[in-house]
């Protein structure tokens, strides 16, 4: 497929991406009564579930996944969700077909969900530069290959190629089935979907139950979706952390899912979100923790509140709260004995402490990865937190959401002590993570200030008696304090996370691509390349197809790839390299002046200097890359003879 260099080539692939993700989830929660806003926001979540759970049990019975079967495996759980809930007598007598299963659209709400995502749009689009633009960050290598070989297989299981989570990378890989895009701008596509469609309404499912459904409140929601750097500006390109960025921009729905079944008790709401719990797992399983976190925080403060309004006595209070602590300390202690994997992520060191104080900063003043500090933000943060103390009580509770993730990110950006890693380890320990995550509960703050700035502007003389006025002005001072001080800040970030100016801090150049794509020519399909992780070359398998031995950036520490990486200069005296070699089909090598920053030298020692390497000979040179024959090992005879014409040592086209 050619190069998608305009966002409007990419529209059919955000409708099949969007619908992927949506269609199948919806469907089901609606069938087990769940309605409302909520219900679009945890779709998502249902629908990943599916695809991910089932692409793996196809894959148990022999099944090749694709859009067929998930159209079976949801007109099944649609089916038996409708047939659960109506032996269970639980459908609403007074609602239609047509009203249960299609919803009553809310006006004001599709206005703000529309905000939030021309917001979004406005402000990515241009930052990212094209759609088939690779974000120079080392996990995009791993997150582009596997879901290329999740298409090139067939095979959409959670242990292909190794066990990982597969609903990010299940569904994208479900969405370009059809050949709507290629993985590269498939994948960019379909971060798009989740900061300006997935987020946004989410976003705004969160404020209008935390804050109540006023119009103010509703349009304030979708212009505070785009307040935040933290999220989704960070995660589109640090890391990559694609994953996070769609368990991320999924917790605000679920959580707004969570409180709504908790205050209306209906039985299908309570099985919609616990229908979301298996997507988000499978997508990363810090969300369900964040879940926990936030339920967490939510029972704490209501028994808080229920003793300050002498519904219950401070006794009960006292009992219940440390029943609470006693649990989740035996719980923090015990699961990393349980589960070695869990053990292994908290294990996870980070260099950059910083102060207490510096993490506060951080966290709360949007100073993360910038120079700046966002006062806008930190102002309309004060003030939402002000309004919900003295006119919004009921919300409490996201205030004290907030001021957990806060208090968790400190301890992950300053704290020393071993102990802090059983709390913020589900999170790598990483301060980047937590500082995305307290954008969730951050949002309705930001979306309060705007009732307390109406309040305040209608003491201003003249704007009293004019309350459109005064109604417009409040909810516009949220995108002026954050979009309009801080939009080339945003900006920036986005810029050098998918144009670095430092041709180090590039993987791979567009140049780059196209040497290496006339050099794929001339490998036979199927035969194994391999090449030093840093100069790109693993990418040739998303982006070509071409059978690379490694995927990903730096090289495994075990296995065939460290052996091969360590050892093929010496091939000529290693019968382990050439065992490994043979294993993997390795005919042809890569080498190349560039080098990516994130450089491991010693764990690709071997791969070095290709010139200087017996058991090699050169092909033709393209650019800043070499493609080499193998020789040695007893592998240069199967050379095919598709192969030889371009044997000219060193040709530069």
């Amino acid at each position: 497929m050619a190069r998608m260099a305009h966002w409007v080539d990419t529209i059919p692939a955000f409708v099949v991406l969007s619908v992927v993700l949506f269609l199948p989830g919806w469907l089901v929660v609606r069938a087990l009564g769940a309605r409302g806003l909520e219900a679009l926001a945890v779709s998502p979540a249902v629908s990943v579930g599916l695809v991910a759970v089932f692409a793996t049990v196809a894959q148990r019975v022999g099944v090749r996944w694709g859009l067929l079967p998930l159209l079976v495996v949801t007109a099944v759980a649609v089916a038996v969700a409708w047939g659960g809930m109506r032996l269970l007598g639980r459908d609403d007598p007074e609602l239609g077909a047509t009203r249960r299963v299609f919803g009553r659209p809310r006006p004001d709400a599709v206005v703000a969900i529309a905000i939030g995502a021309v917001l979004a749009l406005v402000t990515i689009l241009p930052a990212i530069g094209r759609p088939d633009e690779l974000v120079d960050s080392p996990d995009a290598v791993y997150h582009l290959g596997r879901i290329k070989t999740f298409l090139e297989t067939g095979n959409f299981s959670i242990a292909n190629p190794t066990f990982y989570p597969n609903g990010f990378h299940s569904w994208i890989a479900t969405s370009l089935l059809p050949g709507v895009a290629d993985v590269l701008p498939g994948t960019n596509v379909a971060t798009i979907v989740l900061a300006a469609l997935v987020w946004p309404i989410g976003c705004v499912a969160l404020v209008r139950h935390a804050l109540g459904t006023s119009r103010l409140v509703t349009y304030a929601a979708g212009f505070s979706s785009a307040a935040f750097i933290a999220f989704p500006t960070i995660l589109l390109g640090w890391g990559v952390l694609w994953p996070n960025l769609m368990a991320t921009a999924l917790t605000p729905g679920a959580l707004a899912l969570m409180l709504q079944a908790a205050r209306s008790r209906r039985i299908g709401q309570w099985l919609a979100f616990v229908a979301a719990l298996p997507g988000l797992a499978l997508i990363q399983p810090n969300a369900l923790v964040a879940l926990v976190l936030f339920a967490l925080v939510w029972f704490v403060t209501a028994r808080i509140r229920a003793g300050l309004l002498h519904h219950v006595s401070w006794w009960v209070v006292g009992r219940d709260l440390a029943i609470v602590g006693v649990v989740g300390v035996v719980g923090l202690v015990a699961a990393p004995v349980v589960s070695a994997q869990l053990a292994s992520t908290q294990s996870y060191e980070w260099k950059d402490r910083v102060s207490a104080w510096t993490a506060l900063v951080e966290v709360v003043g949007g100073r993360l990865q910038i120079p700046d500090l966002l006062w806008g933000l930190v102002l309309l943060i004060a003030l939402g937190i002000g309004w919900i103390a003295l006119r919004a009580r009921a919300a409490l509770p996201v205030v004290a959401m907030w001021g957990a993730c806060v208090v968790l990110y400190v301890m992950a950006a300053s704290s020393t002590m071993s102990w802090t890693a059983l709390v913020t380890g589900y999170w790598y320990n990483d301060k980047v993570r937590l500082a995305s995550l307290a954008a969730v509960p951050g949002v309705v703050l930001v979306a309060a200030a705007a009732p307390a700035l109406r309040e305040l502007l209608r003491k201003v003389p003249g704007l009293g008696s004019r309350p459109v006025v005064v109604g417009l002005v409040a909810v516009l001072v949220i995108p002026a304090l954050t979009l309009g001080l801080n939009g080339a800040t945003r900006h920036r970030m986005l810029t050098d996370f998918f144009q670095p100016s430092d041709p180090k801090k590039v993987i791979l150049s567009f140049e780059g691509q196209d040497s290496l794509r006339r050099l794929n020519s001339l490998v036979p399909a199927g035969q194994g390349v391999v090449g030093r992780p840093e100069n790109g070359s693993p990418l040739m398998w998303p982006l070509f197809g071409t059978n690379t031995l490694y995927r990903s950036i730096p090289i495994p520490a075990t296995g065939d790839e460290i052996v091969i990486g360590t050892g093929f200069d010496d091939m000529a005296n290693r019968p382990d390299v050439c065992a490994a070699m043979a294993r993997h089909d390795i005919r042809w090598a890569v080498d190349s002046t560039h080098v990516y920053w994130l450089d491991r030298p010693e764990r690709s020692s071997g791969l070095k200097n290709l010139a200087d390497v017996d058991g090699v000979e050169p092909v033709r040179t393209d650019g800043d890359y070499t493609l080499y024959r193998v020789t040695g090992c007893g592998l240069g005879s199967a050379a095919t003879p598709a192969a030889t014409p371009a044997a000219t040592p060193a040709a530069t086209p």
